[in-house]
């Protein structure tokens, strides 16, 4: 066989071998859930208190569930402040428990 070809092979041969070690942590960190601190987010300002307290009592006072609430929130949108992804969490719950 012709030497370029040889060469040819095995540099697809490379290539699919560095894809595939690659994959495994292109989906691990897709998946990965980001701390709010970690997202890239419009400078950081206080929430509001209330805003907050309007969020924990919506969710009977459980700031767990009010913290993972606005997390999922950032998570699909990291582009905007905190505070307008507090105020998501409460529009959702609010709109989800009209809706039903």
């Amino acid at each position: 066989m012709d030497l370029s070809l040889l060469l040819a092979i095995a540099l697809i041969i490379a290539l699919v071998v560095w894809l595939r070690r690659r994959q495994p942590q292109l989906k691990s960190s897709r998946h990965r859930p980001k701390s709010p601190a970690s997202a890239t987010v419009a400078p950081s300002r206080p929430v509001r208190s209330r805003t907050e307290r309007q969020l924990l009592r919506l969710v009977g006072g459980n700031r767990a569930v009010a913290e993972r609430l606005v997390e999922q929130v950032q998570l699909r949108n990291p582009h905007h402040s905190e505070q307008w992804c507090w105020e998501k969490a409460i529009y959702d719950i609010q709109r989800d428990r009209h809706s039903s």
